[in-house]
């Protein structure tokens, strides 16, 4: 999910000065995604330069499963792409809450289509983006 170099930035965040400030925006955020919730969640951020999407949704897509999605930009843009979604060309690296009603909007809507895989959460949906979005033909896929 979170790479290596991810974690680590991660963990400056939560052994930081502003670990509780981020904790409780994002607890506030998996409860009600506004935009108040979202711009706390990124003031808490900025300090470490962690203001990023792998790190806002992270969280609350743990938490929250059945309702969140955690973004791993490249592989969904990608995917929003192959599928025809609008999220490919309403991305934006900052933290800006139509980005992720966007992204909630693909999910939603990747469910329904995913429906008889019976997928449990957006755990499962997630992780069709990403095998989707990640493909590459000729490429042989490594999976550890």
């Amino acid at each position: 999910m979170l790479s290596p170099f991810e974690k680590t930035r991660l963990q400056e965040v939560l052994r930081g000065p502003r670990a509780d400030d981020f904790v409780r925006a994002a607890a506030r955020f998996t409860l009600d995604a506004s935009k108040s919730h979202l711009l706390a969640m990124e003031q808490a951020l900025k300090p470490h330069d962690n203001a990023k999407w792998t790190v806002a949704t992270y969280l609350p897509y743990l938490w929250l499963p059945d309702a969140h999605m955690f973004l791993k930009p490249e592989a969904t843009k990608d995917f929003a792409t192959r599928v025809g979604h609008r999220f490919a060309s309403e991305y934006e690296a900052r933290l800006h809450l139509p980005v992720y009603d966007s992204l909630l909007d693909l999910a939603g809507k990747s469910e329904i289509e995913l429906a008889d895989m019976r997928p449990r959460d957006r755990i499962d949906i997630q992780s069709f983006i990403w095998v989707v979005g990640d493909y590459e033909e000729g490429r042989e896929a490594v999976y550890e």
